[in-house]
């Protein structure tokens, strides 16, 4: 958990619900625990050869996989479709060149077209067409599932977004980032030093993370354009979050610099415009509420790591979490509603949820998942990811909040901790 991440980094700097409804001309209305039966037909291939039928079935299959792990729809094939009421379909047509016809890959990109229809009556209620080189036809067809979400619930999806994480042991661990669907594994540090808790910026253009770089234990910016790096913050003893306010121009962070932990509000250049809290406690792990008025963070004032909340100048502390050994890492719903965090008991760490004010507590996960830690929200406000050792080494795993099923993310031998979603 966050914390223990805390402890370790003390030692080494010492050493070193709601529901949605949506109704359409046909009159269906689902709420949120029911999925909408979707059919993904066949594409059409009309010329190509095999890179094209390939390239059907390849899109296919992430149209299907797109649509289940939206948590509000089921794709079915069309052998599934025989005792099943369905009101909508997904057709399509690829169209690409033949071999030998092309010169740049931007001339030998296909045409692909898709279209959500009414079931069986065919009535066109979104049409897209797309040009991708080969290589970005998975883009093209997590971009077609969001304009389907978007168009049937109101809500924009999130088959476009990534999630960052650290992977590696002891003082040696990178920043890797990977898409919401677990494809697309990409390295984005590689200064053989301890990086952790990356923090994506509300644009996505960037990414803040604490990194021991040239020796000395800061806060860093990396543009996920190019990959370059700078300082934000390097300060006597530790520098520990981030976390973004909405409108980007600055972060929420817990610095040792004048004792224990206290948190602080910084610009991107690192100059602090407030400090937010004095106390004899650690207070660590701050985190905004999408308003950008209200903080969530952890503080052994009382004796124990509990959560607590106060206003954007410090003022107005109440307390929200009661139960629990150890609760730390909290995580505020997009839409302002639920907090997520991990709390510790009897030796497990779990995922557990509450309303922002504290009611409704409710525990994630349980025994057979292990430690989970580090938990952080999609932007749909339903899906959270987080970090369990449930197989032995920490991977990262997603789980949908309202009817709890879950998958895992990453794979491999090395530890993946500290996830976090992309806006």
């Amino acid at each position: 958990m966050r914390w223990t991440a805390i402890l370790f980094l003390v030692m080494f700097l010492a050493l070193a619900p709601s529901a949605w409804a949506t109704e359409i001309d046909i009159g269906i209305t689902k709420t949120a625990w029911e999925r909408t039966d979707i059919l993904v037909q066949s594409l059409d291939v009309v010329s190509g050869g095999t890179e094209a039928q390939e390239a059907a079935w390849t899109i296919e299959s992430i149209l299907g996989l797109d649509l289940d792990y939206s948590g509000l729809f089921r794709s079915l094939s069309a052998f599934e479709t025989d005792t099943t009421v369905v009101n909508f379909a997904i057709e399509g047509i690829i169209e690409g060149r033949l071999p030998g016809t092309a010169i740049t890959p931007e001339e030998a990109a296909p045409l692909l077209t898709l279209r959500l229809v009414s079931h069986p009556g065919r009535q066109v209620l979104l049409n897209k067409r797309y040009r991708p080189t080969w290589d970005k036809l998975r883009g093209s067809a997590h971009h077609f599932v969001n304009e389907v979400v978007q168009m049937l619930t109101g809500e924009p999806g999130i088959c476009l977004t990534r999630v960052a994480f650290s992977r590696g042991s002891d003082d040696r661990r990178d920043i890797f980032c990977v898409d919401f669907d677990g494809e697309g594994l990409l390295r984005l540090t590689a200064n053989r030093q301890l990086n952790l808790f990356p923090a994506w910026s509300p644009d996505g253009s960037r990414i803040a993370f604490m990194s021991w770089r040239q020796g000395q234990q800061g806060l860093y910016l990396l543009e996920t354009a190019t990959g370059a790096v700078r300082t934000m913050n390097e300060t006597i003893g530790s520098n520990l979050g981030p976390s973004w306010h909405p409108d980007g121009n600055e972060v929420l962070t817990s610095l040792s610099k004048v004792g224990q932990h206290e948190i602080y509000r910084i610009d991107l250049q690192g100059k602090v415009i407030r400090r937010l809290t004095v106390s004899e406690a650690i207070e660590i792990s701050p985190n905004w509420a999408p308003n950008g008025r209200d903080i969530v963070f952890t503080s052994d004032r009382t004796g124990s790591p509990q959560l607590y909340k106060m206003q954007s100048d410090g003022s107005g502390r109440s307390r929200l979490t009661f139960e629990g050994r150890y609760n730390d890492a909290a995580s505020w719903s997009p839409n302002g509603e639920q907090i997520v965090y991990a709390s510790r008991e009897h030796d497990i760490t779990q995922v557990v949820l509450i309303d922002h004010d504290g009611a409704n507590r409710r525990v994630l996960t349980d025994q057979g998942w292990r430690n989970c830690e580090d938990p952080s929200w999609a932007p749909d406000s339903r899906h959270i990811v987080f970090a369990s050792d449930r197989t032995g080494v920490f991977k990262i795993y997603v789980m949908d909040v309202t009817d709890g099923s879950s998958r895992q993310l990453t794979f491999g031998d090395e530890p993946d901790t500290t996830p976090d979603w992309s806006r």
